[in-house]
C-alpha cells in the first residue's frame, strides 16, 4: 500500500504540473490574439532585385563576349580573300598558256603547210624555168628521174 501511495501522489504532481503547464498555455494563447503579425517582405524582394541585377550584368558580360567571340570568328576565316583570288589565278593562268600555246600550235601548223606548199611551189617553177632555159638538161634530168636513185650505200 505504501507503494501505492507514493504512485498516487506522483500522480497528483505530476496533474498539478500538467495543470499549470495548460494555464500558461491559455495566457500565451490569449496574448497570442492580441498580437498582430505584420507580413513584411521588402527584405526578399531586395535580395530578389539585387539577384536579377547581378543575372542582367553577367547576361549583358556574356553576350559581349559571345559577339567578341563571333567577330574574331568571322575575322579568322579559314583563307583569306587574297589568297583565294590567287589560288583562282594560279590555276587560270596555266589554263589560259596552254589554251594560247594550243591555238598558236594550231595556227603555226597552218602557217607550215602553206609555206611548205609555197617552198615546194617555188621549186617548181624554179625547175620550170630552168628547163625552158636549157632544154638540153631537161632529157638526162627525165633519165635520172625515171630511175630508182635509192638511199646511198654509205649511210
Amino acid at each position: 500500500m505504501k507503494k501505492m501511495e507514493e504512485y498516487m501522489e506522483l500522480l497528483t504532481d505530476e496533474l498539478s504540473g500538467f495543470e499549470a503547464s495548460i494555464k500558461k498555455l491559455e495566457s500565451l494563447y490569449g496574448k497570442l490574439d492580441t498580437i498582430k503579425v505584420k507580413a513584411d517582405s521588402s527584405n526578399i524582394e531586395h535580395r530578389i532585385r539585387e539577384f536579377l541585377n547581378e543575372q542582367e550584368r553577367s547576361t549583358d558580360r556574356l553576350e559581349k563576349r559571345i559577339t567578341a567571340q563571333q567577330s574574331k570568328i568571322e575575322a579568322s576565316r579559314g583563307l583569306p580573300e587574297w589568297l583565294l583570288t590567287l589560288y583562282a589565278i594560279g590555276m587560270l593562268l596555266p589554263l589560259f598558256t596552254i589554251g594560247y600555246f594550243a591555238y598558236q600550235g594550231y595556227g603555226l601548223q597552218g602557217q607550215k603547210r602553206k609555206a611548205f606548199e609555197q617552198g615546194q611551189q617555188h621549186i617548181i617553177d624554179h625547175f620550170g624555168d630552168y628547163f625552158k632555159e636549157h632544154p638540153e638538161a631537161y632529157g638526162p634530168y627525165k633519165i635520172w628521174k625515171s630511175k630508182d636513185p635509192g638511199v646511198p650505200k654509205d649511210r
